[in-house]
């Protein structure tokens, strides 16, 4: 039975191809004047290096460790096996990465699941989030998706779905950037258009000159009270005669009460995505402090964004997998439940064992450990192939 199945998906399904194309469907969003057009969440996350160092932060420490996968009993071990062989080819580790990062800026991410003619997953691709919108009937069942303005482009199962704070049954999350756009605003202009302005009167003041221009034309006097304007600029050399004259502004820019406004703007920005200072390269006051605020980052927004990508990934991807391998295998027993279980991240494991290989090998390689780079590699649970490439 199970045999004809498989065939049967064979001749019914083939090898399917993406449904997005590569041109106008799945590009990367640009603009050719100013971010002209663009999603105004994503314009900051790419302009803005506080808000892309948040957001990238949060993804990576949320899928730092990886993950492993379980099941009820050891009997099913096979199918895990097969399981994680997916995850593998389809690198749902850096799709996961991807879709934590799109979420927090779009408030939502998706990738359509290409699938081979067996009916398993070859590839995830991702999609604009801005342009996939779920369609749901009036039970608020879902019936589909929307892209690009196609109503029903994709059918319920062919698209991997995540959102981020989704507080309604409509399946559109909130973006994480919405709440700082007016403080992204206000940095751009003083770093962007205020700030050079100000560094010039820092080392070249204002002068204002007064030419008579009398006995010139009035097109003619225009022009040339431009060129001397244009001419005065700081860092211009003027020669003028005495028909002009100079008087020097001295304006003294209170620096140190910009840079508290800059300061202040920028931990908004940061209290606003609960990304600890020193991992955004940040200076911290102590260490008790850095480990109180890591402590508390992996608790609340780590351990956040792992329950509920583990929730998805499960409902959305392990048990179609798991149904359609048990439907090709010979014998096929009752319905199984692979489980995701990310790998913990505890702040007090990264300090210890950060301090243990320290105090081992010394600044200078003559700790315990000696030079046994690879017992130190060991004890990290670093990569050995890392002392291959330094060999």
């Amino acid at each position: 039975m199970s045999g004809l199945l498989h065939g049967l998906r064979r001749v019914l399904w083939g090898a399917s191809v993406p449904k997005a194309k590569r041109y106008g469907e799945t590009s990367t969003p640009t603009s050719s004047t100013y971010y002209q057009g663009m999603n105004q969440d994503y314009r900051w996350f790419r302009q803005d290096e506080i808000v892309r160092s948040c957001i990238t932060a949060n993804a990576f420490f949320s899928s730092l460790q990886g993950f492993e996968t379980s099941t009820e009993d050891e009997q099913y071990s096979s199918l895990k096996e097969e399981i994680d062989e997916l995850n593998k080819k389809l690198n749902l580790d850096q799709a996961l990465y991807i879709a934590q990062v799109k979420r927090s800026i779009y408030g939502k991410a998706g990738f359509e699941i290409i699938r081979g003619s067996d009916g398993l997953p070859v590839e995830l691709l991702s999609l604009q989030s801005d342009q996939l919108k779920p369609d749901l009937d009036e039970n608020w069942k879902l019936t589909g998706y929307t892209y690009k303005g196609k109503e029903g482009f994709y059918e319920p199962d062919e698209v991997l779905y995540f959102t981020n704070l989704q507080l309604e049954s409509d399946r559109l999350g909130l973006s994480d950037v919405e709440p700082v756009r007016s403080i992204c605003q206000a940095r751009h202009e003083l770093l962007r258009e205020n700030f050079p302005e100000i560094v010039r009167t820092i080392w070249a003041p204002y002068v204002i000159l007064k030419a008579d221009t009398s006995g010139l034309p009035r097109s003619e006097a225009e022009a040339a009270l431009d060129d001397l304007a244009e001419i005065a600029r700081a860092g211009k050399s003027l020669a003028v005669n005495e028909s002009v004259e100079a008087t020097v502004v001295d304006i003294t820019p209170d620096i140190a009460s910009l840079n508290h406004m800059l300061d202040k703007l920028e931990q908004s920005i940061i209290g606003a995505f609960q990304t600890p200072r020193f991992l955004l390269g940040k200076p911290i006051e102590n260490r008790a402090t850095a480990f109180a605020e890591l402590e508390t980052y992996v608790r609340g927004v780590v351990n956040k964004n792992q329950r509920y990508l583990k929730r998805e990934v499960e409902h959305q991807l392990f048990d179609p997998w798991t149904r359609v391998i048990q439907e090709l295998g010979e014998n096929a027993p009752l319905p199984v439940h692979v489980r995701l279980v990310w790998n913990p991240v505890r702040a007090m494991d990264i300090y210890n064992m950060a301090d243990a290989a320290a105090k081992l090998y010394g600044s200078y390689g003559q700790g315990l450990l000696g030079e046994h780079k690879d017992k130190l590699w060991e004890l990290m649970g670093w990569d050995p192939s890392e002392l291959e490439a330094e060999a």
